[in-house]
């Protein structure tokens, strides 16, 4: 992983400013909460990295973006952690609202739930952690549901442990707060993993991933440089799953097969949903462009 993470600056009040009036603007609220607070927690900020929709919407503008929040973890899992890592986050989260200019919302971690098992977590793979953060108003019925652990709005935040990373930013959500996070590079490589991947887990539905990374691909193109980076980064990210990459891998019809199901159910997320062979054509076209005739790793 690169040891001189470059930097971003976002305004993420403006982010969500531009929900104000619709109701995910208080959800925006809780997120714009949790990522301070994440910010505000050593020992965390440096080694917790956002990745996925996200941090697609945040950073790079696009226009599909998903309320869950996905964190990749670059510690041991363990169950004494687990527990430290809640007590932590908590706190942080209890107090940052009115440090941010929340003063009447609450936010704090509902539930935290290992996977696959608690019994297997520290031994599996690749484990990782299902967390929910409620958020409610102060004073209301939400709120005392929020006291009993029952509340009903809640963001997901998803973590996963033992994920080869390359390269990462920081981004700085103010003069004062900043979080880690995926660099282009890793992003990129971890969406063409996850294409590759669909074959062997049997796992369809990466339909969000073919949308992001032709969206990737119009809006940042990647230098000849680049290209070798993201190259590199693939074999590490595919190589930890036991898939060998090729430079012809995304012309499997299983994987656009599977990369198809579901497509139009993007259309819920975004206002104008373009053919699928469309997106997938500039997909493997990148692909194919990255450097595979001079790599020898």
């Amino acid at each position: 992983m690169s040891d001189n993470p470059s930097n971003h600056a976002i305004d993420i009040r403006e982010w969500v400013d531009k929900a104000r009036g619709t109701p995910h603007h208080r959800e925006r609220q809780a997120t714009e909460v949790f990522l301070a607070a994440l910010g505000a927690t050593p020992g965390y900020r440096e080694k917790m990295y956002l990745k996925g929709g996200l941090l697609m919407g945040l950073v790079h503008g696009s226009p599909r973006q998903t309320a869950d929040i996905d964190l990749t973890a670059e510690m041991e899992p363990t169950h004494k952690d687990i527990d430290a890592l809640r007590d932590n986050l908590d706190r942080s989260l209890r107090r940052t609202p009115a440090l941010i200019g929340y003063p009447d919302l609450v936010c704090q971690i509902q539930s935290v739930k290992p996977q696959p098992r608690p019994k297997t977590f520290e031994d599996s793979r690749f484990p990782g952690l299902k967390v929910t953060v409620a958020y409610a108003n102060r004073d209301t019925r939400n709120h005392e549901r929020l006291k009993r652990g029952d509340c009903p709005e809640v963001l997901k935040v998803d973590v996963s442990y033992r994920e080869p990373i390359y390269a990462v930013e920081l981004i700085r959500l103010d003069a004062n707060s900043s979080i880690s996070a995926y660099s282009t590079t890793d992003v990129i490589a971890e969406k063409f993993r996850a294409l590759l991947q669909q074959v062997s887990r049997g796992h369809p539905r990466r339909r969000q991933d073919v949308y992001d990374l032709a969206f990737l691909a119009r809006r940042i193109p990647p230098d000849d440089a680049e290209k070798a980076e993201i190259l590199r980064a693939l074999k590490e990210k595919a190589r930890a799953r036991d898939i060998e990459p090729q430079a012809d891998s995304l012309s499997d019809p299983e994987i656009r097969k599977r990369a198809e199901q579901d497509w139009n159910t993007l259309d819920l997320e975004l206002t104008d949903l373009p053919p699928f062979e469309q997106e997938y054509r500039v997909v493997e076209d990148f692909y194919l462009s990255l450097p595979w005739d001079n790599s020898s790793a």
